[in-house]
């Protein structure tokens, strides 16, 4: 069976399509090759875009006599350019990568939040997939995960990310998803309104649930004495739909933190020197333990809602058993006690938009005007 690909086809040129202009810094008088990105010309060199394996190479390898004379010549000049169905701002940020100096590659690494462009990194990811700049694409998301956690994002700059998130959950990067999930909740704990990220249009689930679960802390129900009436404070701007969602996601959460008060994770069995005994002892030493942690002075002087906080702060009681003797330090529960709890807590933070979910027979009546 023949292995050979199928030849790729060139782009036509437009004869009707609108005047188009040189772009700025990417029109170099002896490139070999021109392409049009919306209404902008970039004249570059050809062995630039055939590196890495691209498409660009391929397309490049099509024989002369394929096609027609007149569109073998596209790319030769700016009347004919190969046209590529990107916005200039996508294929200008292929070529800055391509063209880039080492030093500024290597600024992105640096410790200067200044000499981080994160819209200019996630639109190299983006192009470099489309065209199989493999090498590339591969460098630019190990950059994005690690400049993420250095920079300090606000109302106007979460949109990125939103995209860095399009991005991770495109590419099943799920070292990318933990990272921007983690500058999320940052976000949304810093942000005076959380209100305002609970609005913005986005398409995951993750981010506005971390947003109405840092908008519970700040709302505030207020009682009317001898009637069951009552109002809530601090959801201005918030729509009803909205505002159902967060009561049901301050009940399920407040469920969720009272169940897991006295039902810990599975302690793993890995590593037990003692496997026929792990039930009875290993895991009755962990029961008792989590109850110990879940109930300590700490844990319970963080709000009904927070599970994660709450959690977090077992965590830390747990391991500050490390430190000090204690009946609940046995060789297995002590190596597989941080697995579990931290297992646990990546796994809420990956499921803590369901809490926020309506049933579909929900009926919200209930919740503006009664007490609970």
């Amino acid at each position: 069976m023949s292995t050979t690909r199928p030849g790729r086809k060139r782009a036509r040129v437009d004869t009707g399509a609108p005047q188009a202009t040189r772009d700025e810094k990417y029109y170099f008088e002896d490139g070999d090759l021109v392409l049009r990105a919306g209404t902008t010309l970039f004249r570059v060199h050809k062995f630039l875009l055939s590196r890495d394996s691209s498409m660009f190479k391929d397309m490049f390898l099509i024989p002369a006599g394929s096609e027609s004379a007149a569109s073998a010549a596209d790319g030769s000049k700016d009347e004919t350019p190969l046209a590529v169905s990107d916005s200039a701002e996508s294929f200008r940020a292929l070529l800055w990568v391509l063209y880039a100096l080492p030093p500024e590659l290597q600024a992105y690494l640096s410790s200067d939040k200044n000499a981080v462009d994160l819209d200019r990194l996630l639109l190299v990811a983006e192009i470099t997939n489309k065209y199989h700049f493999t090498s590339i694409e591969d460098w630019s998301l190990q950059v994005i995960r690690t400049v993420v956690p250095k920079l300090k994002f606000t109302l106007p700059t979460s949109i990125l990310l939103v995209r860095a998130l399009t991005l991770a959950e495109r590419f099943s990067d799920s070292a990318l998803i933990d990272t921007v999930l983690t500058a999320w909740e940052s976000l949304v704990r810093t942000v005076s309104k959380p209100e305002e990220l609970i609005t913005i249009p986005n398409t995951h689930p993750w981010l506005t649930a971390f947003a109405c679960y840092a908008q519970i802390s700040a709302m505030k129900l207020k009682r009317y004495p001898l009637t069951r009436d009552l109002t809530l404070e601090g959801c201005d701007g918030l729509s009803s739909t909205h505002i159902t969602k967060l009561l049901f996601g301050r009940w399920s959460l407040e469920a969720e933190v009272t169940r897991l008060a006295s039902s810990p994770p599975i302690l793993p069995r890995t590593g037990c020197a003692h496997p026929a005994s792990h039930e009875d002892d290993c895991v009755a030493q962990w029961r008792k333990a989590w109850a110990d942690a879940a109930n300590s002075k700490a844990v319970a002087a963080l709000e009904s809602t927070d599970l994660l906080g709450r959690l977090k702060a077992v965590q830390t009681h747990l391991a500050a058993l490390n430190t000090r003797k204690s009946s609940h330090n046995g060789p297995c529960y002590r190596t597989n006690r941080e697995a579990a709890i931290s297992t646990l807590i990546a796994r809420k933070k990956r499921t803590l938009h369901e809490h926020f979910q309506l049933p579909g027979n929900f009926d919200a009546s209930g919740f503006g005007s009664a007490s609970d």
